[in-house]
């Protein structure tokens, strides 16, 4: 018995010997660029100003202790966040939309720095705020960034505008990639990937700079009465053509449309090698199925997205609240939802229907006045009148709306607080700075109308926010698509994106949160389990322990694959990304045996 273990004991020295441990280089080491390495890089960008040198988190200025405190920066910040203002935080360089994402999650709870101090003599920690980011203008400010990270092998990270759920924007010791301010917008009456052959027919299609948010592209779309796949979110400030489009893009328009990835055409990006590129079928067929759902930045930086444009057209909403007096009620209000579920996708509906205490809302849209499937209304209304018969459920709302196109619908749904109808998506609570968040994807199987009963009592047992985002079906369900793009192969058969969030303030220990979000997924992902169900990469768990099933299911080997000969240096790695499987959750060091 001695024996073994001494065998044993030698063993398991000469693994932890074979190991090897290779890191980013930060800041305060040898390695890390001096001074004038920085001067040099700095001048090689567009304006003296592109470098910022020495980030501070946003909130440094509220600490007296801190070189950055002015109290009259500190009462303007104080306005600004007042309520969790979305539109002034995408816009920082120095903040993500949650201060847990820009703080170092460790056992105790956050090492950051709350916006406001939560003691007198509190300490303003860097945090996973970047010290040094660049403020792109141009292409080239993209390419010299990339350029200088892999020369000085430092943890390069790219910011849009933030919205993002396990902080991959942000990174300890990081230099940051900040392209909000890419704003350009073309509309194409015929586009054409370049490298195709001649003759090859030209689309209408839209190119979008990397800092186009979704609010700026349904406004210039709808001008020219057309229509195009995008997202939803608070006030309007998601990304268009960022993370939302290389983590696949789900909306409510894609059961006409389909998958963000299934409309995109070509891309313009700075490659890891700091190769400006043109990205497509024709020119490059592996990085483009792979760009397309196999998440942000980990192929590229995106400078611009060319996407396809659709006809304009009038819109039909349905919305729906319903608030239940009692548990019973409540199950009964969730139990007759899902009989009615996977009709309404197939009636030709998209929305959301978020869940909580006892209430169920429904914001929902069909293509067409009236409706382009004629199941439409009369699904929806059958809903509506068995509905009223519930006894514990008070109807307080259900009725149809028209609106001139999708992008009027999210503009008074998401983004005008006093055009809303239902449900108001633009609300937050405040001082939830806080947030978890995470989805799982539902099979038409699962959420079938004799599972209706069963499926109801989990959704009852929720506790957190429940936001399910119904988007599946319809288009979306081409299982041709699956060889297209690296999106999740469990999007085909999904209706509803299952997604919850949850909250806290500032003193909150978000690893609590994190659990707790974990927790109420567990039996939705005990229903679907991957790779027959999955998450959306852009509403990941960020305790999934199967992330590369979950989050690509059966398409991950071959991500792999193009990962590794496209970055083989590995400077474009984040949190649960491909490739990342070696390297710690702050992506500083790696180890491989």
């Amino acid at each position: 018995m001695k024996r073994t273990a001494t065998a044993l004991s030698f063993l398991s020295l000469g693994l932890v010997a074979s190991a090897r441990c290779s890191c980013k280089c930060q800041p305060g080491q040898p390695c890390f660029p001096t001074q004038e390495e920085w001067t040099a890089f700095g001048s090689k960008l567009s304006t003296p100003e592109t470098l910022i040198v020495g980030q501070r988190p946003m909130g440094a200025v509220c600490y007296p202790n801190d070189p950055l405190f002015d109290v009259d920066a500190c009462q303007a910040l104080n306005a600004s966040v007042n309520g969790f203002n979305h539109v002034f935080m995408s816009a920082q360089v120095d903040a993500t939309n949650w201060l847990n994402l820009d703080s170092i999650v460790t056992e105790k709870g956050l090492e950051g720095c709350p916006y406001f101090p939560l003691a007198q003599n509190a300490t303003c920690n860097q945090g996973r705020v970047p010290p040094y980011a660049v403020n792109v203008t141009s292409a080239q400010d993209i390419v010299e960034a990339v350029n200088f990270a892999s020369e000085h092998n430092l943890r390069l990270v790219v910011k849009n505008t933030g919205h993002e759920a396990i902080g991959r924007p942000f990174g300890v010791g990081a230099l940051e990639i900040f392209t909000h301010n890419l704003k350009n917008l073309t509309i194409h009456d015929s586009f054409v990937p370049k490298g195709a052959p001649e003759c090859t027919e030209g689309i209408p299609a839209m190119t979008m700079a990397a800092g186009v948010d979704w609010r700026q592209a349904y406004e210039s779309i709808d001008k020219v009465n057309r229509s195009v796949c995008g997202g939803l979110s608070p006030v309007g400030t998601v990304g268009a053509a960022g993370g939302w489009q290389l983590g696949t893009g789900q909306s409510v328009s894609s059961p006409i449309f389909g998958l963000g990835v299934d409309n995109d055409l070509e891309f313009t990006v700075v490659l890891p090698n700091g190769t400006l590129t043109t990205v497509n079928e024709y020119l490059t067929p592996d990085l483009f199925w792979a760009i397309r759902g196999g998440g942000g930045p980990s192929f590229g930086v995106v400078v611009d997205i060319t996407v396809k444009t659709h006809p304009g057209a009038e819109y039909t909403s349905a919305f729906f609240v319903g608030q239940a007096t009692d548990d019973d009620s409540y199950l009964e209000l969730l139990t007759l939802w899902m009989k009615y579920h996977n009709n309404i996708s197939d009636a030709g509906w998209g929305g959301i229907w978020p869940f909580s205490n006892g209430q169920l809302a429904l914001t929902f849209g069909a293509r067409g006045n009236p409706p382009e499937n004629p199941n439409g209304i009369p699904t929806f209304q059958a809903f509506f009148d068995d509905a009223k018969k519930l006894s514990g459920v008070n109807v307080s709302l259900a009725e149809f709306h028209v609106f001139s196109s999708f992008g009027e619908f999210v503009e008074t749904q998401l983004v005008n607080p006093s055009t809303v109808i239902g449900f108001n998506s633009t609300t937050v609570v405040p001082g939830q700075v806080q947030s978890a968040s995470g989805s799982w994807l539902m099979p038409r199987e699962v959420t079938a109308a004799e599972n209706a009963e069963s499926f109801a009592k989990f959704l009852a047992n929720v506790t957190v926010v429940g936001i399910p985002f119904f988007v599946g079906g319809g288009a979306v369900e081409d299982v041709s698509k699956n060889e297209t793009s690296a999106a999740n192969p469990a999007w085909r058969h999904t209706i509803t994106d299952l997604t919850m969030a949850t909250g806290g303030g500032a003193s909150t220990d978000p690893n609590v949160l994190q659990q707790v979000l974990h927790e109420q997924l567990k039996p939705f992902r005990a229903l679907a389990p991957p790779p027959y169900g999955g998450q959306y990469l852009n509403e990941a768990d960020i305790l999934e322990e199967e992330w590369q099933l979950a989050h690509w299911g059966t398409q991950y080997p071959r991500l792999l694959a193009i990962k590794k000969e496209i970055d083989p240096n590995d400077l474009l790695i984040v949190y649960h990304g491909v490739n990342s499987e070696d390297w710690d959750k702050e992506i500083i060091c790696k180890t491989t045996n």
